[in-house]
């Protein structure tokens, strides 16, 4: 299969170890966490198999072409519409959280507008590249960055402050009913899947392949991680007042200690490696984004110098909602309007999974 494809995945995955989703996952611990984490696995397999499956019949195609070619014409221009501000939220989210994260950890003294606008700088070009290029780009980074972040959860169960007595008395409530908030926040992160609405344009002379190995194969990446992201930060703050922490992953990676490296503190390390694949998180969702709105809005005249001006003016309208926000925005309302956002997610995937089915059948016609 498409190295690349698993790359799209492992991005989200990787993003959602540092954003809301340890902090729902915790919060939810006595209230069916457990439960919720399980059919949100489940449910993460159903969405990447549909994916996959609806995508290897149409090789170099993505999504808003299909869309324009066997949609009613009346329904192309909002749904696609309501796709874009979709993506952009989440990108818009990731951007958020960790501005707030540097705030806090790192450059307390910076203005929250400047640490944004220095993302959203190299993001305004980023979005900007060409399909292939970002996924190029993608690779280079998360080659580097996976062996770092597998070392440091490695490094987590392996200390000595790891208390598994912890992880035994949140596993008693095993029992509790499914939370509806565990189950959105860990379906979240099998839906980088999602950005193959327009990567799959990338491979156009070899099709997505699809079978039950690459399936699990991507499953079990997703257990891991959500395993790490729940039980690390229990056993090492414990179980009482975990939900009291408002970054469980960045306050557990401070407790670390690399006593014979050169940097000592493992928190310093553990925000510069995420904080490159949050970047590549925020770039996969707003180049789908700025993809999107590209097929609905382009200005063929709006030119200087043979260069199409159209996405610059999406560029400036990203810029003016993103720092408008972060300036808005408090911690608190940040997650809370996540939670809400997550929420919504299972029902879009439903609605864009239906209409996989209804473009396929239509095809077929």
């Amino acid at each position: 299969m498409n190295r690349y494809v698993y790359y799209l995945l492992y991005i989200n995955m990787f993003a959602s170890m540092v954003i809301s989703v340890p902090k729902i996952l915790l919060h939810e611990r006595k209230d069916g966490a457990i439960i919720g984490m399980i059919l949100g696995i489940i449910a993460g397999m159903l969405v990447i198999y549909a994916y996959l499956w609806f995508f290897n019949k149409f090789p170099g195609k993505d999504y808003p072409e299909l869309l324009k070619k066997y949609f009613p014409k009346w329904l192309q221009f909002p749904f696609l519409l309501f796709l874009s501000l979709v993506w952009f939220t989440a990108g818009l989210n990731t951007l958020i959280s960790y501005t707030f994260m540097l705030k806090r950890f790192l450059t307390p003294e910076m203005p929250v507008v400047w640490i944004a606008s220095t993302f959203l700088i190299f993001i305004s070009y980023g979005i900007l590249m060409h399909t292939k290029s970002i996924l190029y780009t993608i690779e280079a980074i998360l080659i580097i960055s996976s062996p770092v972040t597998i070392f440091l959860s490695t490094k987590a169960f392996m200390s000595p402050e790891f208390e598994w007595d912890f992880v035994r008395e949140a596993i008693m409530y095993v029992y509790r009913f499914p939370s509806y908030s565990a189950f959105t926040a860990s379906l979240y992160i099998f839906l980088g899947i999602t950005n193959l609405l327009i990567f799959n344009r990338a491979w156009s002379t070899k099709r997505v392949q699809v079978s039950g190995k690459h399936v699990f194969l991507m499953g079990l990446a997703g257990i891991m991680i959500l395993f790490t992201i729940y039980i690390v930060p229990l056993g090492m703050n414990g179980f009482n007042n975990i939900d009291h922490l408002v970054y469980p992953a960045i306050t557990t990676s401070d407790t670390l200690r690399m006593t014979f490296g050169v940097i000592e503190r493992v928190l310093y390390l553990f925000l510069l490696f995420f904080l490159a694949i949050t970047f590549l998180n925020l770039l996969l969702h707003w180049h789908v984004t700025i993809e999107i709105l590209k097929s609905l809005f382009w200005i063929k005249k709006f030119k200087w110098k043979e260069n199409n001006l159209t996405p610059y003016i999406f560029i400036i309208i990203f810029w003016l909602i993103s720092l408008k926000t972060v300036t808005s925005l408090s911690e608190y309302q940040l997650f809370t309007y996540t939670d809400y956002f997550f929420y919504c997610l299972p029902f879009i995937t439903m609605i864009i999974i239906v209409s996989f089915w209804f473009v396929k059948r239509r095809a077929k016609v």
